[in-house]
């Protein structure tokens, strides 16, 4: 039971921390091509 839960901890985090990268990533992309950070805030 311990090694799933430890399973499951890694791939959340590992899940985390890509989809920060993938925000991440969006906000370069929209910044390049349109000079906003946030979309009608900035």
């Amino acid at each position: 039971m311990e090694n799933s839960n430890l399973n499951y901890l890694q791939i959340a985090e590992r899940t985390n921390g890509r989809m920060a990268m993938m925000g991440f990533f969006a906000l370069i992309v929209n910044y390049g091509l349109f000079g906003w950070i946030i979309p009608g805030i900035f």
